[in-house]
Protein backbone atom coordinates (compact mmCIF):
# COMPACT_ATOMS: atom_id res chain seq x y z
CA UNK A 1 0.00 0.00 0.00
CA UNK A 2 1.42 3.37 -1.00
CA UNK A 3 1.43 5.94 1.81
CA UNK A 4 0.65 9.56 1.26
CA UNK A 5 3.65 11.87 1.37
CA UNK A 6 1.94 13.94 4.06
CA UNK A 7 0.52 12.37 7.16
CA UNK A 8 -2.67 13.61 8.83
CA UNK A 9 -0.69 15.65 11.38
CA UNK A 10 0.61 17.82 8.55
CA UNK A 11 -2.76 18.08 6.82
CA UNK A 12 -3.93 21.60 6.23
CA UNK A 13 -6.89 22.03 8.61
CA UNK A 14 -8.98 24.68 6.93
CA UNK A 15 -12.25 23.17 8.18
CA UNK A 16 -11.57 24.03 11.80
CA UNK A 17 -10.66 27.56 10.74
CA UNK A 18 -13.97 27.85 8.90
CA UNK A 19 -15.82 26.64 12.01
CA UNK A 20 -14.01 29.16 14.22
CA UNK A 21 -14.74 32.04 11.84
CA UNK A 22 -18.38 30.93 11.57
CA UNK A 23 -18.68 30.89 15.36
CA UNK A 24 -16.98 34.28 15.66
CA UNK A 25 -19.43 35.69 13.14
CA UNK A 26 -22.26 34.01 15.11
CA UNK A 27 -23.57 32.18 12.05
CA UNK A 28 -25.29 28.85 12.54
CA UNK A 29 -24.16 25.87 10.49
CA UNK A 30 -27.69 25.64 9.07
CA UNK A 31 -27.52 29.26 7.85
CA UNK A 32 -24.11 28.76 6.24
CA UNK A 33 -25.38 25.62 4.51
CA UNK A 34 -28.36 27.56 3.19
CA UNK A 35 -26.16 30.38 1.90
CA UNK A 36 -23.91 27.86 0.14
CA UNK A 37 -26.85 25.79 -1.18
CA UNK A 38 -25.48 22.62 0.43
CA UNK A 39 -26.65 20.42 3.28
CA UNK A 40 -25.76 20.92 6.92
CA UNK A 41 -24.01 17.56 6.75
CA UNK A 42 -21.82 18.86 3.91
CA UNK A 43 -20.87 21.92 6.00
CA UNK A 44 -20.14 19.62 8.94
CA UNK A 45 -17.93 17.44 6.72
CA UNK A 46 -16.03 20.53 5.53
CA UNK A 47 -15.58 21.84 9.08
CA UNK A 48 -14.41 18.44 10.32
CA UNK A 49 -11.99 18.11 7.38
CA UNK A 50 -13.80 14.97 6.25
CA UNK A 51 -14.40 16.23 2.73
CA UNK A 52 -12.05 18.25 0.59
CA UNK A 53 -12.97 21.79 -0.32
CA UNK A 54 -12.62 23.36 -3.75
CA UNK A 55 -11.31 26.84 -4.38
CA UNK A 56 -14.76 27.85 -5.56
CA UNK A 57 -16.31 26.61 -2.30
CA UNK A 58 -13.64 28.43 -0.32
CA UNK A 59 -14.52 31.65 -2.13
CA UNK A 60 -18.26 31.11 -1.52
CA UNK A 61 -17.61 30.45 2.17
CA UNK A 62 -15.48 33.60 2.47
CA UNK A 63 -18.33 35.63 0.95
CA UNK A 64 -20.95 33.98 3.17
CA UNK A 65 -18.88 34.60 6.31
CA UNK A 66 -17.74 38.03 5.13
CA UNK A 67 -14.07 37.23 5.70
CA UNK A 68 -11.20 37.08 3.25
CA UNK A 69 -9.88 33.81 1.88
CA UNK A 70 -6.61 34.62 3.63
CA UNK A 71 -8.49 34.74 6.93
CA UNK A 72 -10.08 31.35 6.26
CA UNK A 73 -6.66 29.87 5.62
CA UNK A 74 -5.44 30.93 9.04
CA UNK A 75 -6.59 30.11 12.53
CA UNK A 76 -8.24 33.24 13.99
CA UNK A 77 -6.58 32.51 17.32
CA UNK A 78 -3.17 32.87 15.67
CA UNK A 79 -4.00 36.34 14.34
CA UNK A 80 -3.27 38.11 17.59
CA UNK A 81 0.33 39.21 17.53
CA UNK A 82 2.03 42.47 18.32
CA UNK A 83 4.10 43.86 15.44
CA UNK A 84 7.75 44.40 16.29
CA UNK A 85 9.10 47.95 16.32
CA UNK A 86 11.93 47.07 13.93
CA UNK A 87 9.76 45.13 11.51
CA UNK A 88 11.07 44.88 7.95
CA UNK A 89 7.58 44.20 6.69
CA UNK A 90 5.75 47.31 7.91
CA UNK A 91 2.98 46.91 5.32
CA UNK A 92 2.39 43.30 6.40
CA UNK A 93 2.24 44.39 10.03
CA UNK A 94 -0.36 47.04 9.20
CA UNK A 95 -2.45 44.45 7.33
CA UNK A 96 -2.23 42.08 10.30
CA UNK A 97 -3.25 44.88 12.65
CA UNK A 98 -6.26 45.54 10.44
CA UNK A 99 -7.17 41.85 10.51
CA UNK A 100 -6.68 41.81 14.28
CA UNK A 101 -9.02 44.78 14.70
CA UNK A 102 -11.63 43.13 12.50
CA UNK A 103 -11.32 39.90 14.46
CA UNK A 104 -11.51 41.73 17.79
CA UNK A 105 -14.62 43.58 16.63
CA UNK A 106 -16.22 40.30 15.57
CA UNK A 107 -15.35 38.72 18.93
CA UNK A 108 -16.78 41.72 20.81
CA UNK A 109 -20.02 41.61 18.81
CA UNK A 110 -20.28 37.87 19.42
CA UNK A 111 -19.66 38.33 23.16
CA UNK A 112 -22.27 41.10 23.32
CA UNK A 113 -24.83 38.77 21.69
CA UNK A 114 -23.94 36.00 24.13
CA UNK A 115 -24.22 38.47 27.02
CA UNK A 116 -27.71 39.50 25.85
CA UNK A 117 -28.71 35.85 25.56
CA UNK A 118 -27.40 35.18 29.06
CA UNK A 119 -29.34 38.16 30.45
CA UNK A 120 -32.57 36.80 28.94
CA UNK A 121 -31.86 33.35 30.38
CA UNK A 122 -31.19 34.86 33.82
CA UNK A 123 -34.44 36.88 33.65
CA UNK A 124 -36.37 33.69 32.84
CA UNK A 125 -34.59 31.87 35.65
CA UNK A 126 -35.38 34.61 38.18
CA UNK A 127 -39.01 34.68 37.05
CA UNK A 128 -39.28 30.87 37.34
CA UNK A 129 -37.71 30.92 40.81
CA UNK A 130 -40.08 33.69 41.93
CA UNK A 131 -43.09 31.70 40.71
CA UNK A 132 -41.82 28.55 42.44
CA UNK A 133 -41.21 30.42 45.69
CA UNK A 134 -44.72 31.91 45.58
CA UNK A 135 -46.20 28.45 44.97
CA UNK A 136 -44.13 27.01 47.82
CA UNK A 137 -45.31 29.85 50.07
CA UNK A 138 -48.94 29.07 49.19
CA UNK A 139 -48.43 25.36 49.90
CA UNK A 140 -46.69 26.17 53.20
CA UNK A 141 -49.47 28.55 54.28
CA UNK A 142 -52.15 26.03 53.31
CA UNK A 143 -50.50 23.24 55.30
CA UNK A 144 -49.98 25.60 58.25
CA UNK A 145 -53.69 26.54 58.24
CA UNK A 146 -54.69 22.88 57.98
CA UNK A 147 -52.49 22.05 60.95
CA UNK A 148 -53.90 24.90 63.07
CA UNK A 149 -57.51 23.77 62.35
CA UNK A 150 -56.75 20.27 63.53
Amino acid sequence: MKRNKYNSANKFRIGSNIRKWRNIKDIKQKDLASALHISEAAVSNIENDVSNITLGQLEEISIALNVSIEQLLSDPQDKFRIPTANSNAEKEDKELLLLDKELLNAVIVSMEKKDQQLQVIMQHFIHAMTVLMQQEKLVFNASKQATSRA
